[in-house]
């Protein structure tokens, strides 16, 4: 399984933090933030699901601006699946003909070039993938994702703040081989990160003890100018389990190889 992490930082900054949008095996992206920026438009066409954390800006920014610049290009329209509470979100306040046009009935309805899918109680299956939806705590409708290719599974927590409930439902997985766990802060500004519901550091390392030490942590949403903090608090308290820290343009191809 391939991820190419298009934008994986909590933040913008030039062209090595662009906010979530993560590529897998060309076809399927989670979120799609800023990072989707730097796909081609023939890679944008190549896309034909994209799977939804939840609604804030900095994961949906790139959605509209996608299938306006894919408009026409493809045969079929662009799949996006969320949460109910997510696509009503979208519809409400994103494609509403006042922020942007409504694509989900543009150039017709019958024939669109975006829909809005709601995500099934039961897994989803797009492309060769197996897609399990997982809690989130962000307070708002959000979700995080298990990822099956048929060989290894790989868990995204999209935004969360410290919520058992996303680590006792993935670590008994038994495919499980990394978790690509958002963490935005330091452990200096925990206080922020409770107040925002994101992750920092002694949540990531408390939380992801219950895994199996094989399981690989990918740290990802690290705030701009706090990369180099945050690597070196996670890397002194967990010494002992493999841990990646992609840049947005970065890859990862699973499985990893063992440390």
């Amino acid at each position: 399984m391939k991820i190419d992490f298009l934008g994986c930082s909590g933040g913008v900054e030039g062209g090595h933090a662009c906010s979530t949008c993560y590529r897998i095996n060309d076809t399927v992206l989670i979120d799609c933030g800023t990072g989707a920026a730097n796909m081609t438009m023939a890679e944008m066409g190549r896309i034909d699901h994209v799977l939804l954390t939840h609604a804030h800006l900095d994961h949906i920014a790139c959605l509209p601006l996608m299938i306006d610049t894919i408009a026409g290009h493809r045969p079929e329209p662009t799949l996006a699946w969320g949460l109910p509470g997510v696509i009503k979100i979208i519809k409400d306040h994103v494609l509403n003909n006042l922020v942007w046009p409504d694509f989900t009935v543009i150039p017709t309805a019958e024939n669109p070039f975006l829909t809005l899918k709601t995500l099934p109680q039961d897994p989803l299956h797009v492309d060769g993938l197996e897609v399990i939806t997982l809690d989130a705590n962000h307070g708002i409708p959000a979700c995080g994702y298990l990822i099956r290719n048929g060989e290894v599974s790989v868990a995204f927590s999209g935004d969360t703040g410290p919520d058992e409930t996303f680590w006792n439902a993935i670590k008994d997985v038994p495919d499980l081989h990394a978790v690509a766990i958002e963490c935005s802060y330091p452990n200096r500004e925990t206080e922020l990160a409770n107040i925002s519901k994101h992750m920092h550091v002694d949540a990531v390392v408390k939380l992801s003890a219950c895994l199996p030490a094989h399981v690989a942590l990918i740290i990802v949403h690290r705030k701009p100018g706090r990369e180099e903090e945050i690597a070196q608090e996670l890397k002194s308290l967990i010494p002992n389990r493999r841990i990646e820290l992609p840049f947005s343009g970065d890859s990862l191809t699973l499985p990893l190889p063992a440390l």
